[in-house]
C-alpha cells in the first residue's frame, strides 16, 4: 500500500499528514515552533528548529503510524506560509533567523518605494503590494539596515525552500510562492529585473523557479 505525506510548514509549528491514495487520513502529528519579537516589528523563527522540529515530527508519524501499517510513501508535498525571508551563505548555513510574514520592519522601505515610480512598476510587473510583508522590501531592509549579513548572503529563500534544501541540495521556490515576493514578474514567469534591482541582488541569489506539481529531487542519503 502507498501513502502521500504532506507537511505544513505554519508560523506557529509544523503539521505532518499522511493519506492513503483514496484521500483518507492515516494519521497525522504536529508540534510548535515559536515565533521571536525581539524588537518593535520584528518577527522571526529559527530556521534550524524549524527543520529539527519537521524531521522529528515526521519520523514519529513514520515509527508510530506509517510503517506499523505497512504503507510505503509514494511522495512528500509541503505547504508553507508565504513571505518568509532567510539569508544563507554559501554552504547553505542560516545568517540568522527567518524573518516571517508578520514582520513589519521595512515600514521606510515600502512607503518610499510605493510613493515612487519605480514602486508602480514593479507593482505591475509583480502584481504583488508593495508592503512590509513582501520579501522585496525585507531583503532591501536588509541591504540598507544590516550591510554585514547582506553581503556575506549568497542566497535568499524562503522557509520552504531552506527545507527543501536541506533534504535534497536544490534551492528552488514554486510559482504561486515565488509570486507573492514581489520578485517575480507574474506575466514572464521569471525574476523581474526592476525589482532586483532595487533589492540590490541577481537573480543567482534566489531559488530556480519551478511549477507548483515539480519534484524537488531525492531526499539526500542521510534522510532515505
Amino acid at each position: 500500500m502507498k501513502c502521500i505525506i504532506t507537511i505544513e510548514l505554519g508560523t506557529n509549528g509544523v503539521r505532518v499528514f499522511a493519506f492513503d491514495l483514496d484521500g483518507k487520513v492515516i494519521g497525522s502529528l504536529k508540534a510548535y515552533c515559536p515565533t521571536f519579537h525581539d524588537e518593535p516589528d520584528h518577527s522571526e523563527q529559527d530556521p534550524e528548529q524549524i527543520f529539527l522540529t519537521m524531521l522529528y515530527v515526521l519520523k514519529n508519524l513514520l515509527n508510530d503510524t506509517i510503517h506499523p501499517k505497512k504503507y510505503k510513501v509514494a511522495s512528500i508535498c509541503f505547504s508553507s506560509s508565504m513571505h518568509s525571508v532567510l539569508a544563507v551563505d554559501k554552504n547553505a548555513v542560516p545568517l540568522g533567523n527567518a524573518i516571517t510574514w508578520a514582520d513589519n520592519r521595512a515600514k521606510k522601505e515600502a512607503y518610499e518605494l510605493k510613493n515612487s515610480p519605480d514602486g508602480k512598476a514593479i507593482y505591475t510587473a509583480t502584481g504583488t503590494p508593495i508592503h512590509p510583508m513582501s520579501p522585496l522590501l525585507k531583503i532591501a531592509w536588509l541591504k540598507n539596515n544590516d550591510p554585514g549579513r547582506f553581503e556575506e548572503t549568497s542566497k535568499f529563500l524562503s522557509v520552504k525552500s531552506y527545507i527543501i534544501q536541506q533534504l535534497t541540495g536544490e534551492y528552488l521556490i514554486d510559482f504561486s510562492l515565488a509570486s507573492a515576493t514581489g520578485l517575480m514578474n507574474i506575466h514572464t514567469i521569471k525574476w523581474e529585473n526592476d525589482a532586483l534591482d532595487y533589492a540590490g541582488i541577481n537573480a543567482g541569489m534566489l531559488p530556480d523557479l519551478v511549477p507548483v506539481f515539480s519534484s524537488a529531487g531525492k531526499l539526500k542519503k542521510a534522510y532515505r
